[in-house]
């Protein structure tokens, strides 16, 4: 564990606006990762794509369809880099959140490092936990990607996002007009601390940005201001739990949702992270939390990332 773990001393302030650099622009001093996107399963697609294009008014970025017609994909956009990926819920796959993206410069450069600190490299469609898989370039996405599959069994996807990939292509052609929700945050719930904080911290190289009430519940740095909210998994089986999306005026966007039939809870004030923050959930009971961000603990780690 991380020997110094510092809860920041903060007062809210007014509300500053969040920066518009690219993902692909912004360095990683500390492990290259990025937060870019999260994959979902959904019960009824037709259903899901009303609430995430029509309610919350997400730009449908690309969509496909896998080779043998039963399966299409399509990715809806947060922001300019960050994205929700979408599928059907099928087979032993049950509704919910999935996987991640974790978005590198070089993913044969992230594998080596991941190596040489000791998590083996595994076939490219291995699952075993604890490793990282070969690289290989996905279709029709046309990105270069390996898996992590952590100590619990997670999947957190690496992409290198080629020039002709589509997630590039859909964050090249992002207009301001676009409703903004900022994928910042994933959470996930652990089952052994000491396994999963050895893994995400020595392995990965995550650092510890601050704590919500106790040691075993960290916020993980990923970079500058994308992170994990780590924390016990409880009577669930470990998994990602939920998300946290940046919005520049919380009044507004909780407005707009209601106007368009989304039920959310009242916005309040979370005196452990310093956040405004209030929930919508989607039609299959996920979670998404709005955050908007005043003097909080996520915008002084952003502020004092190096």
């Amino acid at each position: 564990m991380t020997p110094k773990r510092v809860l920041f001393l903060i007062s809210a302030v007014a509300v500053g606006s969040l920066t518009t650099q690219s993902v692909f622009a912004q360095a990683n001093n500390h492990t290259g990762y990025r937060l870019s996107v999260v994959g979902i399963a959904v019960k009824d697609y037709a259903k899901s794509q009303d609430f995430y294009a029509n309610k919350m008014g997400l730009r449908e970025a690309f969509k496909f369809t896998s080779p043998d017609g039963t399966r299409t994909t399509t990715y809806y956009q947060l922001s300019r880099d960050t994205f929700l990926e979408m599928q059907l819920a099928a087979g032993d796959v049950k509704p919910g959140f999935t996987h991640v993206h974790l978005a590198v410069d070089d993913v044969n450069a992230s594998i080596a490092r991941l190596k040489q600190a000791g998590v083996p490299v595994a076939p490219r469609n291995g699952t075993t936990p604890g490793t990282v898989t070969e690289a290989g370039v996905a279709q029709p996405s046309n990105v270069k990607n390996s898996n992590i599959v952590e100590p619990d069994g997670l999947r957190l996807e690496l992409n290198e996002l080629l020039p002709e990939s589509l997630t590039r292509k859909a964050a090249e052609s992002w207009s301001d007009t676009y409703p903004s929700y900022r994928l910042y945050v994933i959470g996930i719930g652990y089952k052994d601390f000491a396994a999963s904080d050895d893994f995400y911290e020595k392995k990965m190289g995550l650092r510890v940005a601050f704590l919500i009430n106790s040691p075993t519940h960290p916020y993980l740095q990923l970079s500058r201001d994308t992170f994990i909210d780590f924390q016990p998994a409880r009577d669930a089986a470990p998994s990602f739990n939920h998300v946290h999306l940046v919005v520049d005026d919380l009044t507004k966007a909780l407005a707009r949702l209601k106007q368009n039939g989304v039920p959310t809870t009242a916005p309040q004030f979370s005196p452990p992270s310093q956040l405004y923050s209030a929930n919508v959930t989607d039609p299959d009971g996920l979670r998404l939390e709005l955050n908007q961000w005043v003097d909080s603990l996520p915008k002084r780690a952003a502020e004092g990332w190096k």
